[in-house]
């Protein structure tokens, strides 16, 4: 600085020996700053290049050299170049920083950029405001464009989108629609691309939606009217109908064959055809060869017909079905076209699936007309019949009562079927006949007497459905009244005869046995005494049984006391193991846990367990096995007396019980017996209100069971 505070810049410069190059001076220039013209323009350049801001120069060391403030130069420029630069020019020819002025520590903008080939440096310094102003000032064109743009933008997209998604909403829609099974709308997408052939796929997917339905609901309709139909005259016009609405035929007929496969009953629908029984005699033909469908496209050519031939005015082709039951063409299903077609698998399958119902009326009709024969053939031998009829189902309500039974019951079919056994004003044991257990396969037999003072024998027998469950029962009454009748003359009679049998016998017996006293015998003599006393023996039981029988079903010196059941049975056994040993057979005893006291007469039950025994003993060979058994239910006490004998036929069985019925075999021939002995088990059992069986089979054994109630009727 001057004396007056002049700002200058001094120049050294050496001064040097050009031969020596030594160095004997320094020239010193200044220049006074304010006056410097290159420096005042260069200062002026810099000033307020963004409209504001100050430029100045630095030296090396940071002094200002150049500024439009003199009280400024040769002051630090004030830069902060601890702060980390902004920006950093190329080979670290500059940098900008952020900093605050010294003055008024205000934010600023600092770029410093070096002078090239001289060590001093350019500074500018910019206020934050200019930056943002000039920022500001670019971004807002830029961003009104920016808005435009966008705009722009948006509206093409927005059109473009509404564009793309027109077609998905129509879609959209559509699919509800379709959804919703409204399948009448058509789908319209134009265009060529992904949409537009899905629009494509979704309208063939309506259209086959539709047919299928269509063709559905024509199916239910067909088969609601086979369903509620068992006539062939009503329900083969609703199928006929059908199938003409799924075609485009205009005659459709259902042809019946006879069990020689000829065509006997035509139905028809549609156009009348004259002699159109040619074609049902030609395709009924060519179904039977073909042993399926028949497609013909073209009648005229397939028959080679000219077109003017009566039969074929109107029909040009022809698609003929087999209607099959049982393993038997029963009938043809024919549609006739006036023009030639081809038929699509779509129309064969319908069709076909139209015959199957077609098979089912058919099938139908003929189980009902079986059916309604079968009832109507028993409806005949029930009205027919003397005998009384009553059938129940699983729940013993009345369902059926033939006019005999109306008869012999009087009842009323009206008033009575349809109830409760137990609303019927019927006799106690025909209820329990009606109601007892049965086994399937099996049937109950009881003397049913009524008040009108006749007697019927009643017969039960089980009803069983197709899964061999019980459905039912039906009971039959056959009077025999007058039978009883004629038995109990001829009980009468046998017993008057045994009684004045009694004397002669004994009269015989004795003075048979007094010959010997007479005088020797020879051994002849001694022979025939010996068949005369055994020819006696047997007259003497069977005169001695048929009196106990006699005595037995009259009800003559039954005394019912309370008797030890098991007791009796051992008693039997006891009485005849000695004949048992005789034989060779083993008499084994079988009581599993104590038997009860029931009330009933000793003497004749032990009467029935020991014929019983005796009779296994009869007809069982040496070796064999006879098995007395005592077991108890909840309401009857069981008597079983099993062998290993010759058995029993299922045609003996039937009468086995019956008086003075014996079998016939060459097994029985010597074997001794009046007949009786199984009539008298069974009287005896049934006084005590009973019952008794046999189960056999030929050469595997027989076994006889005594049922007794554990309380009698008395009680």
């Amino acid at each position: 600085r001057g004396l007056n505070g002049e700002a200058y810049i001094s120049f050294l410069s050496p001064l040097e020996d050009p031969q020596t190059q030594e160095r004997h001076g320094v020239l010193v220039g200044r220049v006074d700053l304010l006056l410097n013209p290159l420096l005042s323009e260069i200062l002026s350049g810099l000033q307020k290049t963004m409209r504001r801001g100050v430029g100045f120069v630095i030296d090396a060391e940071g002094r200002i050299v150049s500024h439009p403030n003199p009280d400024r130069l040769f002051h630090p420029s004030g830069a902060d170049v601890s702060q980390p630069p902004l920006v950093l020019l190329p080979n670290e020819r500059g940098w900008v920083r952020g900093g605050f002025d010294s003055l008024t520590n205000a934010r600023q903008l600092v770029c410093q950029v070096a002078v090239e080939g001289y060590p001093w440096s350019v500074v500018i310094q910019l206020p934050y405001e200019v930056v943002l102003e000039t920022a500001l000032h670019i971004a807002t064109p830029l961003l009104v464009l920016l808005l435009l743009v966008t705009g722009v933008t948006v509206v093409v997209l927005l059109a473009i989108t509404r564009q793309l998604t027109r077609p998905l909403n129509l879609l959209a829609g559509a699919a509800g629609r379709i959804a919703a099974g409204n399948l009448e709308h058509p789908i319209h997408v134009r265009g060529e691309d992904e949409v537009a052939r899905l629009g494509e796929a979704l309208e063939k997917m309506r259209l086959s939606l539709r047919d299928r339905l269509h063709d559905l609901s024509l199916l239910l309709r067909v088969s609601q009217a086979v369903s509620a139909s068992l006539d062939l005259s009503q329900g083969i016009p609703p199928i006929l109908k059908g199938v003409l609405e799924a075609t485009s035929g205009q005659v459709a007929r259902i042809v019946l064959l006879s069990t020689t496969g000829e065509p006997q009953k035509a139905v028809s629908q549609g156009e009348n055809v004259e002699n159109i029984g040619m074609l049902d005699r030609y395709l009924t033909r060519r179904v039977h060869e073909d042993q399926g469908p028949v497609q013909i496209e073209d009648l005229v050519r397939a028959l080679d017909l000219s077109p003017s031939a009566p039969p074929l005015d109107r029909l040009r082709a022809a698609i003929a079905f087999p209607v099959r039951s049982q393993n038997r063409t029963v009938g043809i299903l024919w549609v006739g076209y006036n023009r030639p077609h081809q038929f699509p698998s779509t129309e064969v399958d319908l069709l076909n699936t139209i015959v199957g119902q077609t098979a089912v009326l058919i099938e139908k009709a003929r189980l009902f007309q079986m059916a309604e024969g079968g009832r109507r053939r028993l409806s005949a031998i029930l009205s027919s019949t003397r005998d009384a009829v009553l059938v129940t189902d699983r729940h013993d309500r009345l369902l059926l009562l033939n006019p005999a039974a109306e008869h012999i019951l009087g009842l009323s079919s009206r008033e009575t079927v349809g109830k409760h056994l137990q609303e019927i004003p019927l006799h106690e044991q025909l209820i329990h006949v009606l109601t007892a257990p049965i086994e399937p396969g099996e049937s109950l037999v009881a003397e049913v007497p009524l008040p009108n003072g006749r007697v019927y024998y009643a017969n039960a027998s089980v009803i069983l459905d197709t899964g061999g469950g019980m459905s039912g029962r039906v009971v039959a009454l056959r009077d025999i009244t007058s039978f009883k009748e004629l038995d109990k003359m001829k009980s009468e009679f046998v017993a008057t005869v045994s009684h004045d049998l009694r004397a002669p016998l004994t009269f015989i017996r004795g003075y048979v046995s007094m010959l010997p006293m007479v005088g020797p015998l020879t051994e002849k003599q001694q022979e025939y005494v010996e068949k005369i006393l055994n020819g006696i023996e047997q007259i003497s039981r069977l005169v001695e049984d048929l009196l106990n029988l006699g005595r037995i079903e009259a009800g003559v010196g039954l005394e019912k006391k309370p008797c030890h059941l098991g007791a009796l049975v051992v008693e039997a056994v006891d009485r005849m193991r000695a004949q048992a040993a005789a034989k060779g057979l083993t008499l084994r005893l079988e009581a599993s846990e104590p038997a009860p006291v029931i009330l009933g007469d000793a003497t004749l039950l032990r009467q029935a367990i020991a014929n019983l025994v005796d009779n296994a003993i009869k007809y069982t060979p040496s070796g064999g096995l006879v098995t007395v058994g005592l077991r108890t239910t909840e309401e009857e006490v069981l008597i079983s007396v099993k062998d290993t004998g010759i058995g029993i036929a299922p045609e003996d069985q039937v009468r086995l019980f019956e008086k003075f019925y014996r079998i016939r075999r060459k097994e029985t021939g010597e074997i001794q017996g009046t007949g009786l002995g199984l009539a008298i088990v069974k009287s005896i059992v049934e006084r005590h209100g009973g019952r008794v069986w046999v189960e056999s089979a030929l050469n595997q054994g027989s076994t006889f069971t005594i049922a007794l109630p554990l309380r009698s009727s008395e009680e």
